[in-house]
């Protein structure tokens, strides 16, 4: 969705937008949107610079990092940006900006392309740790059983094979 800037001459833009599933690809093999992604956008123009505040909602489906169930995530995000014009940008070697902007983005012929940014804003709200529950018991290193389903009769010692000749001698004395 493209932002014409001209609109904030005189006061914010509000903006409320739902993004379908399939319109937002989050270029990544583990996740993907199950749930249509509502977007509130708040615009302020600053001089040259756009102040832009936002949230969003959305459910994404992964998988658990321990037994590879498929896991349901609500993500929510808040997310404030700074944004500057792009020749801004390709004109300064260095540019400084306040503690309370490091976040930003830019924009081109007074028209700014959301859809980017909520991409990556989703993907920046995403656990970097999927599991299906606090206490997921993952999946048997031996025989490969979800042992939150199944108490499987393996050895579940781990043994590190660097530390075998140790072992053998712990045995023999």
């Amino acid at each position: 969705m493209i932002i014409d800037l001209t609109q904030l001459e005189k006061d914010e833009l509000h903006i409320e937008h739902k993004y379908l599933a399939d319109e937002i690809n989050l270029e990544d093999s583990e996740h993907s949107l199950i749930s249509p992604c509502e977007v509130s956008i708040d615009l302020r123009r600053r001089g040259r610079e756009i102040d832009l505040r936002g949230k969003l909602q959305t459910q994404v489906s992964a998988t658990c990092d321990r037994c590879l169930a498929d896991v349901k995530i609500d993500v929510k995000n808040e997310f404030k940006l700074v944004c500057l014009p792009i020749d801004k940008l390709s004109q300064t070697d260095e540019l400084i900006l306040e503690r309370h902007e490091l976040d930003f983005s830019s924009y081109q012929d007074e028209k700014i392309d959301i859809d980017d940014l909520i991409r990556e804003q989703v993907q920046l709200a995403i656990p970097m740790s999927n599991l299906c529950r606090k206490n997921c018991k993952g999946l048997c290193s031996q025989c490969g059983e979800d042992r939150n389903l199944v108490d499987c009769k393996c050895d579940q010692q781990d043994s590190d094979l660097r530390w075998q000749a140790l072992a053998d001698l712990k045995k023999k004395y």
